[in-house]
Protein backbone atom coordinates (compact mmCIF):
# COMPACT_ATOMS: atom_id res chain seq x y z
CA UNK A 1 0.00 0.00 0.00
CA UNK A 2 1.68 3.45 -0.90
CA UNK A 3 0.29 6.49 0.71
CA UNK A 4 1.01 10.14 -0.13
CA UNK A 5 0.38 12.26 2.36
CA UNK A 6 1.08 16.14 2.17
CA UNK A 7 4.12 17.02 4.60
CA UNK A 8 5.16 20.38 3.74
CA UNK A 9 3.44 21.91 7.10
CA UNK A 10 6.40 20.11 8.56
CA UNK A 11 8.96 22.16 7.08
CA UNK A 12 10.04 25.32 8.93
CA UNK A 13 8.06 27.13 11.53
CA UNK A 14 5.97 24.82 12.49
CA UNK A 15 2.02 26.03 13.89
CA UNK A 16 -0.43 23.47 15.10
CA UNK A 17 -1.19 21.69 11.69
CA UNK A 18 3.01 20.90 11.82
CA UNK A 19 3.38 19.97 15.07
CA UNK A 20 0.14 17.42 13.97
CA UNK A 21 1.44 16.68 10.69
CA UNK A 22 5.07 16.17 12.23
CA UNK A 23 3.96 13.37 15.09
CA UNK A 24 1.43 11.50 12.73
CA UNK A 25 3.73 10.98 9.92
CA UNK A 26 6.44 9.53 12.86
CA UNK A 27 3.73 7.78 14.60
CA UNK A 28 2.59 5.82 11.69
CA UNK A 29 6.17 4.98 10.98
CA UNK A 30 6.73 3.82 14.41
CA UNK A 31 3.88 1.58 14.14
CA UNK A 32 5.49 -2.34 14.46
CA UNK A 33 2.37 -4.41 13.04
CA UNK A 34 2.55 -2.84 9.36
CA UNK A 35 4.28 -6.08 8.04
CA UNK A 36 6.52 -3.81 5.98
CA UNK A 37 3.86 -2.84 2.88
CA UNK A 38 3.19 0.56 3.56
CA UNK A 39 4.96 3.09 1.73
CA UNK A 40 4.60 6.81 2.50
CA UNK A 41 5.37 9.22 -0.41
CA UNK A 42 5.82 12.98 1.59
CA UNK A 43 4.99 15.89 -0.85
CA UNK A 44 7.14 19.15 -0.08
CA UNK A 45 6.98 22.40 -1.93
CA UNK A 46 9.92 22.99 -4.40
CA UNK A 47 13.28 23.95 -2.73
CA UNK A 48 12.31 22.48 0.75
CA UNK A 49 14.24 19.60 1.04
CA UNK A 50 17.47 21.49 1.22
CA UNK A 51 16.25 24.60 2.49
CA UNK A 52 15.29 22.62 5.71
CA UNK A 53 17.24 19.77 5.98
CA UNK A 54 16.91 19.68 9.76
CA UNK A 55 13.40 18.70 9.83
CA UNK A 56 13.78 15.81 7.80
CA UNK A 57 16.45 14.25 10.44
CA UNK A 58 14.29 12.55 12.50
CA UNK A 59 12.94 10.79 9.55
CA UNK A 60 16.38 9.59 8.14
CA UNK A 61 15.41 5.53 9.28
CA UNK A 62 12.89 5.11 7.64
CA UNK A 63 13.62 6.99 4.14
CA UNK A 64 17.02 4.43 4.69
CA UNK A 65 14.88 1.52 5.21
CA UNK A 66 12.87 2.42 1.50
CA UNK A 67 9.10 2.95 3.69
CA UNK A 68 9.59 6.68 3.24
CA UNK A 69 10.28 8.79 0.43
CA UNK A 70 10.18 12.96 -0.20
CA UNK A 71 8.69 14.24 -3.28
CA UNK A 72 9.43 18.19 -3.99
CA UNK A 73 6.72 19.36 -6.36
CA UNK A 74 5.14 22.58 -7.18
CA UNK A 75 1.12 23.49 -6.80
CA UNK A 76 -0.35 22.82 -10.23
CA UNK A 77 2.09 19.80 -10.68
CA UNK A 78 0.77 18.43 -7.55
CA UNK A 79 -2.82 17.45 -9.96
CA UNK A 80 -0.72 14.59 -11.78
CA UNK A 81 1.34 12.63 -8.82
CA UNK A 82 -1.23 10.86 -7.52
CA UNK A 83 -1.12 8.62 -11.17
CA UNK A 84 2.47 9.00 -11.32
CA UNK A 85 3.55 7.93 -8.39
CA UNK A 86 1.60 4.91 -8.15
CA UNK A 87 -0.73 6.17 -5.37
CA UNK A 88 -2.95 3.78 -3.94
CA UNK A 89 -4.53 7.04 -1.64
CA UNK A 90 -3.68 10.65 -0.85
CA UNK A 91 -3.55 12.28 2.28
CA UNK A 92 -3.82 15.85 2.58
CA UNK A 93 -2.94 16.93 5.76
CA UNK A 94 -3.86 20.76 5.63
CA UNK A 95 -7.44 21.16 4.77
CA UNK A 96 -6.55 20.71 1.00
CA UNK A 97 -6.28 17.79 -1.17
CA UNK A 98 -4.60 18.15 -3.96
CA UNK A 99 -3.96 14.85 -5.71
CA UNK A 100 -5.46 11.60 -5.23
CA UNK A 101 -4.58 7.94 -5.46
CA UNK A 102 -5.94 4.69 -7.16
CA UNK A 103 -8.56 4.48 -4.65
CA UNK A 104 -8.87 9.03 -4.66
CA UNK A 105 -7.77 10.74 -1.39
CA UNK A 106 -8.63 11.74 2.32
CA UNK A 107 -8.92 15.43 4.11
CA UNK A 108 -7.75 16.61 6.93
CA UNK A 109 -10.47 19.30 8.77
CA UNK A 110 -8.87 20.59 11.92
CA UNK A 111 -11.77 23.21 12.70
CA UNK A 112 -13.98 25.82 11.09
CA UNK A 113 -12.88 28.52 12.79
CA UNK A 114 -12.96 31.46 10.15
CA UNK A 115 -16.00 29.82 8.59
CA UNK A 116 -17.83 30.03 11.64
CA UNK A 117 -16.22 33.72 12.29
CA UNK A 118 -15.65 35.08 9.09
CA UNK A 119 -14.69 38.72 10.05
CA UNK A 120 -11.58 37.44 11.17
CA UNK A 121 -10.18 36.39 8.10
CA UNK A 122 -7.52 38.07 6.95
CA UNK A 123 -7.69 36.70 3.37
CA UNK A 124 -8.11 39.93 0.86
CA UNK A 125 -11.31 39.00 -0.42
CA UNK A 126 -12.73 37.70 2.77
CA UNK A 127 -13.40 33.99 3.55
CA UNK A 128 -16.15 33.00 1.30
CA UNK A 129 -14.30 31.60 -1.62
CA UNK A 130 -12.11 29.75 0.90
CA UNK A 131 -15.36 28.36 2.51
CA UNK A 132 -16.71 26.85 -0.85
CA UNK A 133 -12.95 25.60 -1.50
CA UNK A 134 -13.21 24.19 1.99
CA UNK A 135 -16.28 22.27 1.35
CA UNK A 136 -15.69 21.16 -2.58
CA UNK A 137 -13.24 19.34 -1.18
CA UNK A 138 -14.71 17.60 1.77
CA UNK A 139 -17.28 16.47 -0.74
CA UNK A 140 -14.46 15.04 -3.11
CA UNK A 141 -12.74 13.22 -0.83
CA UNK A 142 -13.58 9.26 0.45
CA UNK A 143 -13.58 10.45 4.23
CA UNK A 144 -12.83 13.78 5.69
CA UNK A 145 -10.34 13.41 9.15
CA UNK A 146 -10.96 15.96 12.19
CA UNK A 147 -9.48 15.92 15.47
CA UNK A 148 -13.21 15.67 17.76
CA UNK A 149 -16.59 15.07 17.91
CA UNK A 150 -17.20 18.71 17.94
CA UNK A 151 -15.37 19.84 14.88
CA UNK A 152 -17.39 16.84 13.34
CA UNK A 153 -20.54 18.20 13.85
CA UNK A 154 -19.59 21.47 12.87
CA UNK A 155 -18.75 20.03 9.45
CA UNK A 156 -21.56 18.09 9.28
CA UNK A 157 -24.03 21.51 10.19
CA UNK A 158 -21.75 23.93 7.67
CA UNK A 159 -21.22 21.75 5.04
CA UNK A 160 -24.03 19.09 4.65
CA UNK A 161 -21.49 16.02 4.62
CA UNK A 162 -22.86 13.12 6.16
CA UNK A 163 -21.80 12.09 9.41
CA UNK A 164 -20.44 8.37 8.15
CA UNK A 165 -18.22 10.09 6.06
CA UNK A 166 -16.09 11.95 8.61
CA UNK A 167 -13.44 10.20 10.98
CA UNK A 168 -12.63 11.39 14.29
CA UNK A 169 -8.98 10.52 14.85
CA UNK A 170 -8.12 12.85 18.29
CA UNK A 171 -4.73 14.88 18.80
CA UNK A 172 -2.35 13.40 21.18
CA UNK A 173 0.07 15.03 23.00
CA UNK A 174 4.12 14.22 22.57
CA UNK A 175 6.54 12.63 25.36
CA UNK A 176 8.40 15.88 25.08
CA UNK A 177 6.02 17.45 27.10
CA UNK A 178 6.56 15.95 30.57
CA UNK A 179 7.03 17.96 34.29
CA UNK A 180 10.36 19.42 34.58
CA UNK A 181 12.00 20.54 37.72
CA UNK A 182 14.08 22.76 38.91
CA UNK A 183 15.27 23.75 42.03
CA UNK A 184 15.78 28.04 41.31
CA UNK A 185 13.14 27.28 38.48
CA UNK A 186 10.71 30.13 39.63
CA UNK A 187 13.41 32.57 40.90
CA UNK A 188 15.44 31.94 36.82
CA UNK A 189 11.39 32.33 35.43
CA UNK A 190 11.23 35.76 37.33
CA UNK A 191 13.80 36.85 36.32
CA UNK A 192 14.10 36.12 32.36
CA UNK A 193 10.99 37.17 31.49
CA UNK A 194 10.63 40.25 34.48
CA UNK A 195 7.45 38.70 36.60
CA UNK A 196 6.48 40.74 39.60
CA UNK A 197 6.31 37.36 41.53
CA UNK A 198 7.86 33.14 41.79
CA UNK A 199 4.09 32.48 40.81
CA UNK A 200 2.15 32.91 37.97
CA UNK A 201 -0.70 32.07 35.64
CA UNK A 202 0.48 31.07 32.36
CA UNK A 203 -1.65 31.60 28.91
CA UNK A 204 -0.17 30.15 25.91
CA UNK A 205 -2.01 31.57 22.42
CA UNK A 206 -0.99 34.86 21.51
CA UNK A 207 -3.19 37.80 20.51
CA UNK A 208 -5.70 35.74 17.82
CA UNK A 209 -8.58 37.19 18.89
CA UNK A 210 -10.28 33.27 19.22
CA UNK A 211 -7.76 32.55 22.48
CA UNK A 212 -9.71 35.37 24.10
CA UNK A 213 -6.46 37.27 26.34
CA UNK A 214 -8.57 40.66 26.46
CA UNK A 215 -11.16 38.50 28.56
CA UNK A 216 -8.11 36.86 30.66
CA UNK A 217 -6.71 40.41 31.27
CA UNK A 218 -9.95 41.98 32.53
CA UNK A 219 -10.67 38.62 34.23
CA UNK A 220 -6.94 38.94 36.08
CA UNK A 221 -7.44 43.10 36.80
CA UNK A 222 -10.70 42.36 38.49
CA UNK A 223 -9.26 40.25 40.78
CA UNK A 224 -5.65 41.86 41.02
CA UNK A 225 -5.82 42.48 44.92
CA UNK A 226 -6.29 38.90 45.07
CA UNK A 227 -3.36 37.72 42.56
CA UNK A 228 -1.25 40.21 43.34
CA UNK A 229 1.23 37.92 44.15
CA UNK A 230 0.73 35.99 40.29
CA UNK A 231 2.12 37.70 37.63
CA UNK A 232 0.60 36.81 34.59
CA UNK A 233 3.17 34.97 32.03
CA UNK A 234 1.43 35.42 27.90
CA UNK A 235 2.92 33.31 25.23
CA UNK A 236 2.60 33.82 21.54
CA UNK A 237 2.36 36.20 18.94
CA UNK A 238 2.49 40.17 21.25
CA UNK A 239 0.79 41.38 18.23
CA UNK A 240 -2.46 40.40 15.83
CA UNK A 241 -4.33 42.09 13.27
CA UNK A 242 -7.25 42.50 15.82
CA UNK A 243 -5.24 42.68 18.67
CA UNK A 244 -1.76 43.74 20.95
CA UNK A 245 -1.30 41.73 24.35
CA UNK A 246 0.75 44.20 25.70
CA UNK A 247 -1.43 46.99 24.97
CA UNK A 248 -4.35 45.71 26.38
CA UNK A 249 -2.25 45.13 29.46
CA UNK A 250 -0.96 48.88 29.35
CA UNK A 251 -4.93 50.15 28.87
CA UNK A 252 -6.03 47.94 32.01
CA UNK A 253 -2.85 49.62 34.13
CA UNK A 254 -1.57 45.65 34.36
CA UNK A 255 1.86 46.21 32.71
CA UNK A 256 3.89 45.84 35.86
CA UNK A 257 1.85 42.09 36.36
CA UNK A 258 2.33 41.06 32.80
CA UNK A 259 5.10 39.20 30.80
CA UNK A 260 4.75 38.91 26.73
CA UNK A 261 7.51 37.25 25.88
CA UNK A 262 6.64 35.63 22.57
CA UNK A 263 6.80 32.87 20.67
CA UNK A 264 8.98 30.01 22.86
CA UNK A 265 10.90 27.22 21.61
CA UNK A 266 9.30 23.65 23.15
CA UNK A 267 12.12 23.58 26.17
CA UNK A 268 10.88 27.12 27.47
CA UNK A 269 7.21 25.65 26.82
CA UNK A 270 7.96 22.67 28.85
CA UNK A 271 9.86 24.36 31.87
CA UNK A 272 6.61 27.28 31.98
CA UNK A 273 3.88 24.33 31.66
CA UNK A 274 6.03 22.92 34.99
CA UNK A 275 6.18 25.37 36.78
CA UNK A 276 3.02 27.42 36.46
CA UNK A 277 0.53 27.99 39.27
CA UNK A 278 -2.30 27.74 36.89
CA UNK A 279 -2.71 27.50 32.98
CA UNK A 280 -5.62 29.29 31.60
CA UNK A 281 -6.77 28.30 28.11
CA UNK A 282 -10.05 30.58 27.49
CA UNK A 283 -10.41 30.42 24.04
CA UNK A 284 -13.32 31.31 22.27
CA UNK A 285 -13.21 28.24 19.90
CA UNK A 286 -10.98 25.25 18.95
CA UNK A 287 -11.13 22.52 17.49
CA UNK A 288 -9.55 20.44 19.54
CA UNK A 289 -6.88 22.73 22.12
CA UNK A 290 -3.22 20.57 22.13
CA UNK A 291 -1.96 23.18 25.02
CA UNK A 292 -5.14 21.41 27.45
CA UNK A 293 -3.11 18.34 27.25
CA UNK A 294 0.32 19.97 27.08
CA UNK A 295 -0.04 21.53 30.52
CA UNK A 296 -1.63 18.67 31.71
CA UNK A 297 1.16 16.39 30.93
CA UNK A 298 4.14 18.95 32.45
CA UNK A 299 1.35 18.65 35.19
CA UNK A 300 -0.01 22.41 35.14
CA UNK A 301 -3.96 22.85 36.69
CA UNK A 302 -6.01 24.25 33.99
CA UNK A 303 -8.66 26.57 33.51
CA UNK A 304 -10.67 26.11 30.24
CA UNK A 305 -13.20 26.95 28.47
CA UNK A 306 -16.56 25.34 28.86
CA UNK A 307 -17.66 25.57 24.93
CA UNK A 308 -16.78 23.99 21.36
CA UNK A 309 -14.20 20.90 21.96
CA UNK A 310 -12.75 21.71 24.97
CA UNK A 311 -14.96 20.11 27.26
CA UNK A 312 -14.44 16.61 25.03
CA UNK A 313 -10.29 16.73 25.49
CA UNK A 314 -10.33 18.11 28.85
CA UNK A 315 -13.17 15.98 30.86
CA UNK A 316 -13.15 16.36 34.42
CA UNK A 317 -9.08 17.03 34.52
CA UNK A 318 -9.80 20.92 34.11
CA UNK A 319 -12.22 23.97 35.51
CA UNK A 320 -14.41 24.66 33.10
CA UNK A 321 -15.68 28.10 32.31
CA UNK A 322 -17.63 30.46 30.22
CA UNK A 323 -15.06 31.81 28.36
CA UNK A 324 -16.77 35.30 27.46
CA UNK A 325 -17.78 35.78 31.07
CA UNK A 326 -15.01 37.94 32.87
CA UNK A 327 -16.52 37.62 36.51
CA UNK A 328 -16.83 33.68 36.34
CA UNK A 329 -13.33 33.47 34.92
CA UNK A 330 -11.93 36.01 37.58
CA UNK A 331 -13.40 33.36 40.31
CA UNK A 332 -12.02 30.67 38.85
CA UNK A 333 -8.34 32.06 38.72
CA UNK A 334 -8.85 33.11 42.63
CA UNK A 335 -10.15 29.69 43.40
CA UNK A 336 -7.23 27.80 42.33
CA UNK A 337 -4.48 29.70 42.84
CA UNK A 338 -5.83 30.33 46.59
CA UNK A 339 -6.95 26.23 47.10
CA UNK A 340 -3.38 24.38 47.23
CA UNK A 341 -5.94 20.66 47.37
CA UNK A 342 -8.20 22.14 44.36
CA UNK A 343 -4.86 22.35 42.44
CA UNK A 344 -3.07 18.86 43.87
CA UNK A 345 -6.86 17.56 42.08
CA UNK A 346 -6.23 18.97 39.00
CA UNK A 347 -2.95 18.10 38.29
CA UNK A 348 -3.39 14.35 39.71
CA UNK A 349 -6.54 14.16 37.26
CA UNK A 350 -4.65 16.06 34.38
CA UNK A 351 -2.14 13.39 34.44
CA UNK A 352 -4.37 10.45 34.01
CA UNK A 353 -6.35 12.17 31.38
CA UNK A 354 -3.25 12.79 29.01
CA UNK A 355 -2.99 8.68 29.28
CA UNK A 356 -5.60 8.20 25.98
CA UNK A 357 -4.49 10.75 23.92
CA UNK A 358 -1.50 9.18 22.42
CA UNK A 359 0.19 9.47 18.82
CA UNK A 360 0.38 5.98 18.42
CA UNK A 361 -3.53 5.40 18.89
CA UNK A 362 -4.16 8.23 16.57
CA UNK A 363 -1.42 6.21 13.92
CA UNK A 364 -3.20 3.13 14.16
CA UNK A 365 -6.97 4.76 13.52
CA UNK A 366 -5.42 6.52 10.92
CA UNK A 367 -3.77 3.17 9.41
CA UNK A 368 -7.08 1.22 10.05
CA UNK A 369 -8.96 4.03 7.56
CA UNK A 370 -6.32 3.61 4.96
CA UNK A 371 -6.53 0.30 4.34
CA UNK A 372 -10.54 0.09 4.99
CA UNK A 373 -10.49 2.79 1.81
CA UNK A 374 -7.54 0.76 -0.05
CA UNK A 375 -9.33 -2.80 -0.21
Amino acid sequence: MRIGIDATPILGDRGGVGWHTYHLLKALLDLKDDDGRVEFVAYVRPGALSAHAADLEPFRAAEAEGRLRWVEAGKWGMRWRGRMDGLDLYHGTNFKMRTGGRCGGIVTVHDLWLDRYPQYSTKLLGQRASFYRTKRTAWKARRVITVSDYSARDIESLYGLPRNRIAVIPNAVSGDFRPMQAPDAPAQIRRRFGLSADRFILFVGGADPRKNHRTLLRAYGQRADRLRDCGLLLVGDVRHRFGDMMETARELGLASHVACPGRLPLADLRLLYSQATVFVFPSIYEGFGMPVLEAMACGAPVITSSTTSLPEVAGDAALLVDPENVEALGEALQRVVEDAALRAALRAKGFERVKGFTWDRSARLTMNLYRELCQ
